[in-house]
């Protein structure tokens, strides 16, 4: 791309950039978890009055965003789970902090007894909103609801049995599972209370959260108020409204307005509403969060490797994340941050010309001089959807076409309010999207559900044996360093089939208004809210 032409592409991106806006207006061969100090201080904030009254006994309250929204309140279903788990109104056994690391939760204690058998201790005390104790007989119920009713559930902790006595709860594996740990908190195994009218868990789930809830508008809003019983000692802050505003440029509007006091995920181009430290707080941190592209592989035009690599080559990570959307250029599925191998596997740089001779070896030629390329009198052409809520990646679609373009490769956009029914069924070219990666802290889970043959969410087709064979590996490898050696080679072979494209690592924030203290980001964006969060009168 000549200079010319870049400058003319950052000129266009500027002003996509500016017309949304407008127009909105750990170690996992340890055998012990850290120790009780450590757990006290994930539910307890330092020196807090838990009096839960502002000034003048005045009751205290927070309006937050939510980017997202489950399709209900009851985790055990779909992705709901981490509704609950950003909203603080659930809780897993193990989570992890903003550090990376595996800490206590409902259980403080854990040990791994062989490679098929773990045990955890229940912490004393805990109760469910509804004022029940948390039995280790209670977790064991709540964890075979979760199995039984989402699809992704056994694959994600593979159970032959569990045994509960007391607070002591052992659980056998059908087979060696190194990463149980981490799939164990995932929010999908949010404790509940089975023994309750578990038909009214989609509207108001009765967990062991600081914030309970009192009224729930499907796609709208939750509402929430602090649970007095919590183990971790009540919260500051008396209730909350949780708004689902979708949109990146609404909810910085409506923070802007004061509609709200808290949001998340505010986009790049509105972050500058924000600098005014005596008005606004801003905890922006890099995510594990990568934004890519996936192949539909069984597309004709996509069948082709060559295919696939060219169009690898001939976007420009380096700018879109320099200039266009922040954070970092993407190699892999998994960012820097994380020691999953990214040092040890080779990506696709900026090679138009690299990408043009691929496309000449592949028969595609432009004959007719429009520009598009065509083999056999078909064109070159491929749509790509996208999310229209999400400003980033509406950015990076305009650019990559615009660079597509430029190497013969017709790219039609296509946005859609929700992407899940058109990847599911197959009904797209090429879809931009993007995953946290790292959500259980191990390469195994991301490469068991997006990448292996035959996989939940392997919605492009992709098949490689080899692969295959490597991600089951993992699954019996107790040894990190050696966990983490396989990842990169399941990484590079990926990579090499041009399976999916990598494009950027997106940096994640929390933005709230100065009065609101204990607003804080973690890697880990199914993390949000906790019992710090409060408002000073």
């Amino acid at each position: 791309m000549s200079k010319i032409q870049r400058i003319g592409l950052l000129a266009l991106i500027s002003m996509l950039a500016v017309l949304v806006l407008t127009a909105c207006g750990t170690n996992q061969d340890s055998t012990t978890s850290s120790s009780s100090n450590a757990a006290e201080n994930v539910g307890k904030s330092s020196g807090a009055d838990a009096s839960g009254t502002g000034a003048a006994g005045q009751k205290s309250h927070l309006n937050v965003a939510l980017f997202w929204l489950g399709s209900s309140l009851d985790p055990a279903e779909e992705w709901n789970g981490w509704t609950l788990a950003r909203a603080a109104i659930g809780e897993t056994l193990i989570q992890f902090d903003e550090h990376m690391k595996m800490v206590p939760k409902l259980a403080d204690k854990w040990e791994r007894i062989d490679d098929t058998t773990w045990h955890f201790h229940i912490r004393e005390g805990v109760t469910f909103h509804n004022g029940n104790p948390v039995t280790a007989d209670a977790v064991k119920k709540s964890i075979e609801r979760s199995l039984s009713l989402n699809e992704r559930g056994p694959s994600t902790l593979p159970i032959a049995s569990m045994t509960a006595k007391g607070q002591e709860l052992t659980i056998q594996t059908t087979e060696p599972d190194a990463s149980l740990l981490g799939n164990i908190a995932e929010p999908l195994f949010i404790i509940v209370d089975t023994s309750a009218d578990t038909s009214k868990f989609k509207s108001e789930p009765i967990a062991t959260g600081p914030f309970m809830v009192t009224g729930y508008t499907p796609d709208q809003e939750i509402k929430v108020k602090k649970y007095d019983g919590y183990w971790g000692g009540a919260a500051d802050l008396d209730t909350m409204t949780l708004k689902y505003i979708k949109d990146d440029s609404t909810r910085a509007l409506a923070l802007q307005s004061g509609e709200i006091d808290v949001a998340s995920n505010i986009g790049r181009s509105s972050m500058s509403l924000f600098q005014d430290k005596t008005q606004y707080t801003i905890d922006e941190i890099p995510s594990l969060r990568t934004q890519f592209v996936w192949f539909n592989t069984t597309h004709p035009l996509l069948s082709d490797v060559k295919v696939r690599r060219a169009i690898s080559y001939g976007i420009d990570r380096e700018m879109y994340a320099s200039t266009l959307v922040g954070g970092q250029a993407a190699k892999g599925p998994f960012t820097s941050a994380l020691p999953f191998g990214y040092d040890k596997i080779t990506g696709y740089n900026y090679e138009p010309a690299k990408a043009k001779q691929l496309l000449d070896e592949a028969g595609y030629k432009d004959t007719d001089g429009d520009g598009i390329r065509e083999k056999n009198g078909k064109k070159l052409s491929l749509q790509l959807i996208l999310n229209s809520a999400y400003e980033s990646d509406s950015i990076v679609a305009t650019a990559m076409q615009s660079q597509l373009k430029e190497i013969g490769v017709g790219l039609e956009l296509t946005s859609y309010e929700d992407l899940t029914d058109h990847q599911k069924s197959g009904n797209y070219d090429l879809a931009l999207t993007s995953i946290n990666t790292g959500i259980t802290g191990d390469p195994q889970y991301i490469l068991d559900f997006y990448f292996k043959t035959g996989a939940e969410w392997n919605i492009g087709g992709y098949s490689n044996p080899k692969l295959d064979d490597i991600i089951q590996r993992l699954h019996s490898q107790f040894d990190v360093e050696k966990r983490y050696a396989l990842a990169a080679e399941a990484q590079q072979l990926i990579l090499n089939d041009a399976a999916y494209m990598f494009v950027t690592y997106t940096p994640i924030n929390i933005v709230s208004k100065s009065n609101v203290k204990g607003a804080t980001m973690y890697p880990i964006d199914f993390y949000l809210l906790d019992r710090n969060i409060k408002v000073e009168q």
